[in-house]
């Protein structure tokens, strides 16, 4: 049986198709309290068994900003209590990782980072990614 088919006959796949619509009513033409009542109606009462499925309004691409519109996120530094720096807070997550594992994150082509990501966008894998890579 292939991943795919085992992922569907899965616990996880029953949980993550009954969440489906949260996130994708609040982004609606709803609005945050569209959202929530729709959340509430269809999540709290139904168990997410609507017959339909939300779109998020587009792939997640075309709606990244090019460097030239966005402004500067200035992070407050780590306090050491409450917000940690990204080697801490990788060591407490007790992943284990061997020094020549190969990367899980792959490229077609390794030029667009460098040449599309960095100098259009400003580098947003250094975003989305937990290791900041």
């Amino acid at each position: 049986m292939s991943y795919p088919e085992k992922l569907k006959e899965s616990w996880v796949w029953k949980e993550l198709r009954s969440v489906r619509n949260v996130r994708p009513s609040f982004h609606s033409s709803l609005g945050l309290y569209g959202g929530l009542m729709y959340t509430g109606l269809f999540y709290g009462l139904l168990r997410g068994k609507e017959p339909w499925t939300l779109s998020h309004g587009g792939a997640d691409h075309s709606k990244l900003k090019k460097l030239s519109e966005s402004t500067p996120i200035e992070y407050p530094k780590p306090d050491g209590v409450l917000s940690f720096d990204l080697l801490s807070s990788v060591a407490l997550t007790g992943t284990n990782h061997e020094g020549d594992q190969p990367a899980h994150l792959t490229l077609k082509d390794d030029s667009v980072p460098k040449n599309l990501n960095l100098k259009e966008y400003g580098g947003p894998e250094g975003k989305f990614c937990p290791a900041g890579s």
